[in-house]
């Protein structure tokens, strides 16, 4: 997952880096439509769903109503690879890049290239924005987030060696769930006390027939940080990857690592 952690055969199935910024509230698609002819060769598949609700405090669930007369909001706009396992994603108040595993033959290409390729992404709309608009965009958040497969490793099996540090009599002390989810937050890591970090564990449901239980599971990881005004979103991008590589040694086992080829 990062310099200090490297896999033969990485567990990792997504990846997703968000910067998230403060809100463009006249900001809309045709702003922004240079990056269909720029992107179009790398990401030929563009996409324009309904907007992702709100991430400051003042975001709600709840429905909206867009009164006649009134602008409609920008959408969440997507540029995808032909096969769907990279994609850019932006609206009004963030900006993300997202990797998934496809096949055998989709390498994970590793943080540092991912990282490289938001931070050059996210320069081009932010000099877009300031062209069109003329506001400069403002990055108040980061959010890193790794989903891991543990495969063979059932959900509540995950979660007993977790808890016990994968010592080897750890048990699930129930009897086996048809489902089971975990989670651990902590507002303050260990690693860097202005990032927090969520742990989770789910079963995949769907990975084996519908009367068996669940024989593997994720692992997801997620970090993020609010931007200070002394604070750079590409630093703190990286100091958020620190703190996932830190959780992902306490929350598995040497086993599990040599078995992923770690160091190879």
């Amino acid at each position: 997952m990062g310099d200090t952690l490297r896999f033969n055969l990485p567990p990792v199935r997504e990846v997703t880096l968000s910067i998230l910024i403060q809100p463009l509230a006249k900001l809309q698609t045709l702003d922004l439509a240079p990056l269909r002819v720029e992107w179009q060769n790398e990401y030929p598949i563009l996409e324009e769903v309904a907007p992702l609700s709100p991430w400051g405090p003042d975001g709600s669930d709840s429905v909206q109503f867009v009164r006649s007369g009134r602008s409609w909001p920008m959408p969440l706009c997507s540029f995808s690879t032909s096969g769907g396992g990279r994609k850019i994603m932006f609206q009004h108040d963030r900006f993300a890049l997202s990797w998934s595993f496809e096949d055998a033959g989709n390498k994970y290409p590793g943080f540092e290239a991912l990282m490289t390729e938001i931070c050059d992404k996210f320069s081009r709309f932010e000099t877009l924005v300031k062209e069109s608009s003329g506001i400069s965009v403002k990055p108040m958040r980061v959010d890193v987030e790794y989903v891991n497969h543990l495969a063979g490793i059932p959900a509540h099996g995950a979660m007993a060696g977790i808890l016990s540090g994968w010592k080897e009599e750890s048990r699930f002390p129930f009897r086996n769930p048809d489902y089971c989810g975990f989670r651990v937050h902590y507002c303050e890591s260990e690693e860097n006390p202005l990032i927090s970090v969520l742990v989770g564990v789910d079963s995949i449901v769907g990975d084996t027939d519908e009367s068996e239980i669940p024989s593997s599971s994720s692992l997801t990881l997620s970090a993020e940080a609010d931007i200070s005004e002394s604070a750079n979103h590409n630093e703190l991008l990286a100091s958020a990857h620190d703190v996932l590589v830190t959780a992902f040694r306490d929350v598995t086992s040497e086993k599990m690592r040599r078995e992923w080829g770690e160091g190879q």
